[in-house]
């Protein structure tokens, strides 16, 4: 859909003002959906990017947000940063069966999603790779869904822990396939093989060393909030910058330093954290720009596939948390509400799909359709599904919105 030449000459913007754009005008979305129909208002920012993005005004382009891929890597290194400092600190027996229950629920819907692929037809290659990425919930919905709403308790960490582990999984699977999806390339062979377990490995030992960096630095610098902002916002964009010189994902090494920082920091050198305040900022951009990436004609065209691509996904992952419900000291409608909470489709999983298609030109474009028409499905209802898992927990301590002429509380 786009606009007549002269409209759209008139609204050829620079980097600045597409930014100034992107802000205030999610701000506005996000305000609207929250305040006037009680939704998430990342539900409001990515509705605002599907307008102004190539299914509506065409204001933003694809080429729009390529340019703009930095400044997403950026985002997600501080989003991930938070979510892996989310993670609550358990003991080691409670650590233990949430890794495995978390493994479990990965593994589960993984399976589901695979047989449903390879029963439509498609090669065991790009189905194993496809349900890798539809495993990742979305840290970012997640973290900004749970902010909005006021999410404090234990149900609320599980969540966290789940998604962090949920995303581990999916990208470690993902990193796996990678060097397989080349068009000459055959399972089994063991360069190949090496080159993923070598990027796996550089990435854990990226936020490994991010991590020791922040607690070295801060046991320093002493108890002095600014200085320690500055240093752990320094080290997440050092990390960022170091990985994508690497060529690896920037998801598992600041998933791993926020972990890590969290888990280690026994004496509590860091101390008030401020990188939400940062991180927000990144959010409504990357929400935006989610939005105006993604077409709305694929959900069109592959709505029932995407339906049930969902549903399917549902069923694994609330299987494996009834299964693991004891463990977890879920009930049934606990386990319920944490695998709604776990819908959320990760928008990273559309750039990993736009990359792979440069490698394999054996991508079906109907599963491409298909994945792109779920990951715009989640990204529209996944922030009502936190929300509601939220709810439901009864964790929500602020989900009323306040009036306008209210001031609002900052949060942290």
């Amino acid at each position: 859909m786009g606009l007549a030449p002269p409209f759209c000459c008139f609204f050829m913007l620079n980097s600045a003002q597409l930014f100034g754009l992107v802000l205030l005008g999610g701000l506005a979305a996000g305000e609207l959906s929250r305040r006037l129909l009680s939704l998430p208002r990342t539900t409001g920012y990515v509705v605002f990017g599907l307008l102004i993005g190539q299914s509506g005004l065409n204001w933003i382009t694809p080429l729009h947000v390529d340019s703009a891929q930095l400044l997403i890597d950026l985002a997600l290194g501080l989003i991930l940063f938070e979510l892996g400092y989310l993670v609550p600190r358990t003991g080691a027996r409670d650590g233990l069966n949430r890794l495995l229950a978390g493994i479990g629920i990965a593994l589960a819907s993984g399976l589901l999603m695979f047989a449903v692929f390879t029963f439509w037809g498609f090669s065991p290659r790009a189905a194993i790779f496809v349900s890798a990425l539809c495993l990742a919930t979305s840290p970012a919905i997640t973290i900004a869904t749970c902010s909005d709403v006021g999410a404090k308790g234990e149900r609320t960490g599980l969540l966290y822990t789940m998604v962090a582990i949920n995303g581990g999984v999916a990208f470690t699977a993902v990193a796996l396939m990678t060097p397989f999806l080349t068009d000459a390339a055959t399972l089994g062979d063991a360069t190949r093989l090496a080159d993923a377990l070598g990027s796996i490995g550089a990435s854990l030992l990226l936020g490994g060393v991010c991590a020791g960096l922040v607690l070295v630095a801060a046991g320093r610098l002493g108890r002095q909030v600014e200085h320690q902002h500055l240093l752990i916002l320094g080290c997440i964009v050092l990390g960022v910058g170091t990985a994508i010189h690497l060529e690896v994902s920037v998801f598992l090494p600041m998933l791993i330093f926020g972990i890590l920082v969290q888990t280690c920091d026994r004496k509590q050198k860091v101390v008030a954290i401020r990188i939400a305040s940062d991180a927000r900022v990144f959010m409504v951009v990357t929400f935006v720009l989610a939005g105006a990436a993604l077409d709305i004609v694929c959900l069109q065209q592959f709505w029932p596939e995407a339906l049930l691509i969902v549903l399917i996904r549902l069923t694994g992952q609330f299987l494996a948390a009834r299964l693991a419900g004891r463990r977890l000291g879920l009930s049934q409608r606990e386990s319920l509400l944490l695998s709604i909470g776990l819908q959320p489709m990760s928008s990273v999983a559309l750039v990993l799909l736009v990359n792979t298609q440069m490698l394999y030109s054996g991508m079906p474009p109907m599963l491409v359709g298909i994945l792109m028409a779920t990951i715009l499905l989640m990204q529209l209802f996944g922030p009502l599904a936190t929300q509601t898992a939220i709810k439901g927990f009864g964790e929500a301590t602020r989900l009323v919105p306040k009036r306008l002429d209210t001031p609002a509380t900052p949060s942290t």
